[in-house]
């Protein structure tokens, strides 16, 4: 189980660092997005959604539970912090204070650049922006590898 959640958890972050950085329009629109809000992502983003893998890997070596259970939480919250991103605008229409915090547009704005023309399967509701396939597939990736974290940490 250790190592199926430590794969899921660099698969997320790997995923993310591709989907961030490379062009592959249509699942993505990276040439929509600034260099500058690229490094902002990946700078913010990368170092937290890898340090699951660290606790995982620590707490395993030291047979300490504990740290696997703090690397589960942390991948849980990595988790919950793009779910609120993307499907409470998208299912409620309330969008969360920190979406585009610094950016000085809004979500809505911010998605009509650079989300709104790749893939995206799910069907409107009125205007509000809707979470595209690539986000759906990091979502995914990242509540499995909460869910192993969980597991192999009390394996």
């Amino acid at each position: 189980m250790l190592a199926l959640a430590l794969t899921l958890i660099l698969a997320a972050v790997a995923y993310f660092l591709v989907t961030t950085l490379i062009d592959l329009f249509p699942l993505n629109n990276v040439r929509a997005a600034t260099r500058a809000e690229q490094r902002t992502e990946v700078a913010i983003n990368a170092p937290i959604m890898a340090l699951p893998a660290v606790l995982l890997g620590l707490g395993a070596a030291l047979h300490t539970p504990a740290l696997g259970y703090v690397a589960g939480s942390l991948e849980l919250l990595v988790t919950l912090g793009g779910v609120l991103l993307w499907w409470l605008p998208y299912l409620t229409g309330v969008t969360v204070p920190w979406a585009t915090a610094g950016t000085g547009v809004t979500w809505a704005d911010l998605h009509a650049r650079t989300y709104a023309r790749t893939l995206t399967v799910l069907p409107r509701i009125g205007d509000r922006p809707r979470p595209n396939l690539e986000h759906m597939i990091l979502h995914a990736l990242l509540l499995a590898a909460a869910l192993t974290t969980f597991a192999a940490a009390g394996a």
